[in-house]
């Protein structure tokens, strides 16, 4: 699937439509109100906690291939609720339980409306990093994201948290931070030429949580193995300023705190495969 082939279903993703500027995230208590699932029992993101985690030490990490850096036209696109970039289905993941999942966009989530908010979604020990990016996937079982993105197994999503490191730049990120600008406006796209998301990931791809919930914007649909890598990546202050002050939303307004707030665990099992240190 080519990259352009591949924004379809990106924008069918409901969350990330260009043209569905009907919810904010100013007004996250009322999404219910059109969208039913929001106000379900299994929503996300949600705070980890360890003394609520189930350690579980069988369980394996998520394999990854495909995602070695490679040369291609990476579709990068304002969609007036967070920047996203397409990502080709030869990139996989296999969750521990033995599911194949194909990868089909990655996405940003930060805060930047005040010097002391933070923009991830999920949160530990309720703690808010400073950004998140998701990488989301559909089940390989099903014929295209069109059928998976409904069926109750359908989607699965690697979740990574990012931390300032004050001076350092992430290199790593250099080339998308850089495109930044060509975006500033809902609608708009540019391509990236390159990418290299497995040195964007976190040395360490072991050590992670592991449960249900949703998709984390409208419509809420709830059928997301979530992934929650354990340690984060570091980006320099003047990267994630970048990300956080480049676009601009539907309102006409500087896209910051694209975030949604934890949401309650509501008896769901949390996994994870490691133990934190005291």
């Amino acid at each position: 699937m080519t990259p352009l082939l591949t924004l379809l279903p990106l924008l069918l993703l409901g969350a990330v439509a260009q043209q569905d500027s009907k919810w904010t995230y100013s007004d996250e208590a009322h999404w219910s109100e059109k969208y039913p699932a929001c106000g379900g029992n299994r929503q996300s993101p949600i705070n980890l906690q360890a003394r609520k985690v189930r350690y579980d030490p069988s369980l394996k990490a998520p394999h990854l291939t495909g995602y070695e850096a490679q040369d291609g036209k990476f579709l990068m696109t304002n969609v007036g609720h967070t920047v996203m970039i397409s990502l080709p289905s030869s990139m996989r993941m296999v969750a521990p339980d033995g599911t194949e999942y194909k990868a089909l966009q990655m996405h940003f989530h930060w805060g930047g409306a005040s010097s002391e908010i933070s923009g991830s979604e999920h949160t530990i020990e309720g703690i808010r990093y400073a950004t998140e990016i998701h990488i989301v996937h559909y089940n390989s079982k099903y014929s295209s994201f069109d059928v998976a993105q409904n069926a109750p197994d359908g989607l699965a999503a690697l979740a990574v948290l990012i931390e300032v490191n004050d001076y350092a730049e992430n290199t790593y990120f250099s080339n998308f931070i850089s495109h930044l600008e060509n975006v500033r406006y809902p609608g708009q796209s540019t391509v990236l030429n390159r990418l290299d998301l497995q040195d964007m990931l976190p040395k360490n791809l072991h050590d992670h949580y592991s449960y249900k919930g949703s998709i984390s914007t409208p419509p809420c649909t709830e059928n997301v193995h979530w992934f929650v890598l354990a340690d984060p990546i570091k980006l320099s202050k003047a990267q994630i300023w970048k990300l956080e002050n480049s676009l601009l939303n539907h309102q006409n307004k500087i896209l910051q705190n694209n975030y949604r707030l934890t949401q309650p665990v509501n008896g769901r099992v949390v996994k994870a495969n490691f133990k934190k240190s005291p």
